[in-house]
């Protein structure tokens, strides 16, 4: 099994990152994969960017920087539900990499 933490902090690499998740998903379907949206892409989340992928593909999770919410006035109430708040974006991606996982930026 695959384990890959993607990392999206621009809003202009968004369908570039969902287009490699359901890439990797449709070669590795028992692939482990976390999304971690920080930096300006938190505000594709209230956009409904990501609203596809949540609803196609619920095994994948995605991961919400709170600090980037905050920099950008953004509330949990406006993530869509199945989005995860992550205390730090950064932080979570090294802890997923400590587990293993391999790092995928688009």
């Amino acid at each position: 099994m695959v384990k890959v933490v993607v990392h999206v902090d621009e809003a202009a690499k968004v369908h570039l990152a969902i287009g490699n998740v359901r890439n990797l998903l449709a070669a590795e379907p028992a692939s482990e994969v976390v999304v971690v949206v920080n930096g300006p892409a938190i505000t594709t989340f209230p956009a409904g960017a990501w609203a596809d992928l949540l609803n196609q593909v619920p095994q994948v999770e995605l991961d919400a920087c709170h600090h980037a919410m905050v920099s950008n006035q953004i509330a949990a109430t406006d993530l869509p539900a199945g989005v995860t708040v992550v205390a730090a974006g950064v932080v979570r991606i090294i802890e997923l990499q400590e587990q293993g996982f391999t790092y995928l930026k688009p």
